[in-house]
């Protein structure tokens, strides 16, 4: 009957650890496919569209017209490419934050634990990988390509006015701004972990200290 109730009592455990790290992962899959990716998605308008607007701002200041067909094609390659990019953010996330579930005993009421500490070097890693794209999609897809919005006869010195300053501004403002909305978005989501892992903690330890068959547990193993 003991090694019944012990079964019992270890595939709790194993249940527990397994929503765990559902709720980690799924957690993790809402910050990248919703938060992040919102922030990276083509707007609804035009007008929303910084780095489109900027880019048509200083061509209007410069006394030149783009072809914004092919703008707008190499910004949509942009993000698309940069939005492919952040699957590893997902794994990396999961990865470090799930990685000492196994390490604990789950002995006297012992539940797996996150604090904002746990988050430090996992953030930092993420917004290193979405800054590193930022910066590398913009130079493989639109620097290397940005010949094809000018006309043939534009002068060089304006053109290149226009690309050092479009640089300037994606790399600086816009990547800055971009940056700061994405620390509040996984501040979010840390906090809402957190929170979420203590709700489940309190409904598992609950179970455990107030079932009949888990009392019968420790009973017949003090007997």
């Amino acid at each position: 009957m003991n090694d019944s109730l012990k079964q019992l009592k270890r595939q709790h455990i194993d249940n527990y650890k397994n929503a765990i790290i559902d709720i980690i992962t799924n957690n993790t899959n809402v910050l990248v496919d919703e938060d992040i990716m919102s922030l990276l998605r083509k707007p609804p308008l035009d007008s929303m569209d910084l780095i489109k607007s900027k880019f048509l701002d200083l061509a209007k200041k410069n006394s030149t017209i783009l072809n914004t067909e092919e703008l707008s094609n190499l910004l949509d390659n942009y993000r698309d490419k940069l939005m492919k990019e952040m699957a590893s953010i997902k794994a990396i996330r999961i990865k470090e934050l799930t990685k000492s579930i196994d390490s604990i005993k789950y002995e006297d009421n012992e539940v797996f634990k996150l604090n904002k500490k746990d988050f430090v070097k996992v953030d930092k890693d993420i917004k290193k990988i979405l800054k590193d794209q930022l910066n590398d999609s913009f130079d493989k897809y639109i620097l290397k390509n940005i010949n094809k919005v000018f006309s043939n006869d534009i002068d060089s010195t304006v053109k290149s006015n226009i690309v050092s300053n479009m640089t300037k501004y994606v790399n600086g403002t816009y990547q800055r701004q971009l940056l700061e909305n994405f620390d509040i978005k996984v501040l979010v989501k840390d906090t809402t972990l957190i929170n979420n892992i203590k709700e489940h903690n309190e409904r598992y330890l609950f179970t455990i200290n107030n079932s009949r068959i888990f009392n019968d547990l420790d009973n017949s193993l003090e007997n």
